[in-house]
């Protein structure tokens, strides 16, 4: 057998081996040191990601506004602190001198020139006269003229009082009146509709299931309002309370309060002058009267009208697992499962109405309360991503929540707020990291 060919491809390998070792151990360390200097953005894989954007959600709360038709009064029964006794239909004042000249008896010898004084004048029967004194010149005489005639001031009756009504009046009674609607149980329930808001969520990817999952984490924050408004008559029963006072004489047609005036008779031109016609009443209520301090309830006999509405907003806060895939080079679909809690703020305005008797406008109230807590829930979302470029995109997907419910209560009426299940859309931009 020749061995010269052998020989010869031997001697060749021996040859071209080494020089291809060392071309190729070159081009490895190349590529090494290559790799090392290519960018961050080239080698590492974003693991964390965060997103901002809309949800819309099928509905927002459900209210039920319960113990309607419910009109308080605040005024005092009796006398205020002033004296004074103050009703929806009328009032009396606690009397008093009325001006300086009453506690006078005769013209004051230290009156200026050209600036007058007044004096009066008992003259009996409870009356008395108002006098104007001027002095015209320097050391010259007191001018005194009678400018008027009025009541003198009596602590048993008052001369400032009013009624709303010439129909409160019967003889020489005057009837005042406060008037109160009481629940009957009326309620109102109003469905917010649809109802959107702004979220933000933050995920991060721990690891893999199998070839073509990924599994993590996800939380989140959103943030909705919440604005559920109703209006309508119900009924209630309406209570009246009243007092009965004694007049001292008896009014002319169409009089209803105190005090009244007419012309007096005066050759002074220029002056104000008056004769007092007031009939003065009782500075008390007349509690030999039947039905004084008593009060008259009457079911169903009250239509009030009104608005309610609970506004405000809440904060939701979620947590929980999240599993991804990816559908192609730029889509991925992920879905996340969780616990989730509503921090939620709301004011219960209320505005009631009442026509009643006696009275041209009618009685209102307005009320308002705020309130805050806490609900515990959870929630669920399926959301498919696309891929702008390696770090931003897009997502949009469904969500859902459910939370309980909460009372509130302004002035007797109440408000149950009721979250309940509410499904719904989201979507956004969203940022690797």
């Amino acid at each position: 057998m020749n061995l010269r060919p052998v020989s010869t491809v031997a001697l060749l390998a021996a040859l071209f081996v080494p020089a291809f070792a060392q071309s190729a151990a070159s081009a490895s360390d190349e590529e090494a040191n290559l790799s090392l200097t290519l960018p961050t953005d080239e080698w590492y894989v974003p693991k964390s990601k965060v997103s901002f954007g809309f949800r819309i959600l099928d509905k927002g709360v459900n209210v039920k506004f319960g113990h309607l038709g419910n009109i308080g009064n605040a005024r005092p029964l009796g006398p205020d602190s002033s004296g004074n006794y103050v009703y929806d239909t009328g009032f009396v004042e606690k009397d008093a001198l009325r001006d300086t000249f009453e506690t006078k008896s005769a013209p004051d010898p230290d009156t200026k020139v050209g600036t007058p004084t007044f004096y009066g004048e008992p003259i009996g029967n409870g009356r008395y006269r108002a006098h104007r004194v001027t002095r015209a010149e320097e050391g010259g005489s007191l001018t005194d003229v009678v400018v008027g005639e009025g009541l003198s001031y009596n602590a048993s009756y008052s001369r400032t009082w009013g009624t709303s009504s010439t129909g409160q009046i019967d003889g020489t009674l005057v009837r005042m009146s406060n008037y109160s609607t009481a629940s009957e149980g009326a309620s109102l329930e109003k469905k917010e509709g649809m109802n959107s808001g702004i979220e933000l969520s933050l995920s991060h990817v721990m690891g893999k299931v199998g070839q073509r999952f990924e599994w993590g984490w996800e939380a989140g924050l959103a943030l909705n309002p919440v604005n559920a408004k109703t209006g309508g008559t119900v009924n209630s029963t309406l209570s009246v309370y009243s007092d009965y006072f004694r007049l001292n004489g008896t009014l002319a047609d169409g009089v209803k309060s105190g005090p009244t005036f007419s012309d007096f008779d005066s050759t002074v031109e220029g002056d104000d002058q008056s004769l007092e016609t007031t009939v003065p009443i009782g500075a008390a209520p007349d509690a030999t009267v039947p039905g004084t301090g008593k009060t008259q309830n009457s079911a169903g006999g009250a239509s009030v009208l009104g608005n309610w509405q609970v506004k405000g907003a809440y904060f939701l806060v979620r947590v929980g697992p999240q599993l991804r895939t990816q559908l192609s080079q730029r889509f991925g679909l992920n879905a996340s499962i969780g616990v989730a809690g509503a921090f939620s703020g709301t004011r219960y305005s209320v505005f009631e109405s009442v026509q009643v008797p006696d009275l041209v406008d009618p009685i209102t109230e307005e009320k308002v309360d705020a309130k805050s807590a806490f609900l515990g829930g959870f929630y669920a979302d399926l959301n498919v991503d696309w891929a702008a470029n390696e770090r931003t995109g897009l997502f949009a997907g469904v969500n859902m929540q459910r939370f309980g419910s909460y009372d509130q209560e302004v002035a007797g009426r109440t408000a149950k707020i009721d979250f309940g299940s509410a499904v719904g859309v989201r979507g956004g931009l969203s940022y690797k990291f």
